[in-house]
């Protein structure tokens, strides 16, 4: 890996398949680092829509949308929605580290799923092409943790996964290789999702047809609603780095991919409901 003074490395694991002393702190902090961003109201510009939206809702929705005092606990009820509605927003890291002249997006909305439904999903490798219609598959590389034990060294399932798409009208596949995480929140609030491009240790096969890129974030707020066991609000922040995506529309595509991910996932929870 060459040295980068914008990057700090930490290793996952001990090179033979053991986790590193360091590699829980690591994802705790990641947790809580992702956590944060994705609350903080300051660093968040919503678009038009989404600013329209808000100055007729934002009394009932701003208890969904920024939970008071970053506390995320269970959503006491919902406000009269229109099921179809997702917000979006974008805002950019003022750290000045790696990543932070490509926009960060942020999209909100409901999903019908319940939170338990939607993290087992969203965690099974093999279940990817039933909500992503462009994914050529994922594998999990490493799993560090299986299951959802609080007192297990990570608090929830952990694991290095590299996973495939091909978007339209690119004949090349994009690769991506992450660390994936999922937790329960405090107060059976819901669930946290959080991963990060990592470095495999092992040589990479170079191949023209592929192009690798990176999740600087990824982030899934899954919060429970009571009285709702079947249904879920989402909150997800979404920085990616890629050599495909020009910096000049980098902005305009990462909305436009958030807004269609909820809608993607309220797509996938209708199948279900009427597979029943």
């Amino acid at each position: 890996v060459d040295h980068d003074p914008k990057e700090e490395w930490v290793a996952l694991d001990d090179g033979c398949g053991a986790t590193s002393p360091i590699a829980p702190y690591a994802i705790a902090a990641l947790c809580e680092f992702g956590l944060k961003t994705a609350l903080d109201e300051g660093m968040w510009k919503g678009e038009s829509h989404t600013n329209k939206f808000w100055k007729n809702a934002q009394e009932s929705w701003e208890p969904l949308v920024w939970p008071a005092r970053g506390i995320v606990g269970p959503i006491k009820a919902l406000p009269t929605i229109e099921p179809e509605t997702v917000l979006v927003w974008s805002g950019n890291f003022m750290h000045g580290y790696y990543g932070s002249d490509l926009p960060a997006i942020r999209a909100a909305g409901l999903v019908n799923m319940s939170p338990g439904a939607l993290v087992d999903m969203l965690m099974d490798s093999t279940r990817v092409k039933e909500y992503n219609t462009m994914s050529l598959g994922r594998k999990d590389m490493l799993v560090l943790q299986e299951d959802m034990d609080p007192d297990g060294p990570f608090r929830g399932i952990t694991k290095i996964v590299q996973s495939e798409t091909q978007p339209p009208m690119i004949r090349k596949t994009v690769q991506f290789t992450t660390i994936l995480h999922a937790r329960k929140l405090p107060n059976d609030g819901g669930y946290l999702l959080i991963s990060r491009a990592v470095h495999h240790g092992a040589p990479s096969i170079l191949d023209s047809n592929i192009i690798r890129s990176e999740i600087l974030m990824g982030l899934n707020v899954i919060r429970s609603i009571e009285g709702e066991p079947n249904q879920s609000f989402m909150i997800n922040v979404n920085h990616i780095r890629s050599p495909l995506i020009p910096f000049f529309v980098a902005k305009k595509l990462g909305l436009s991919a958030a807004s269609n991910f909820i809608v993607d996932m309220r797509e996938t929870g209708a199948k279900k409901v009427a597979a029943k």
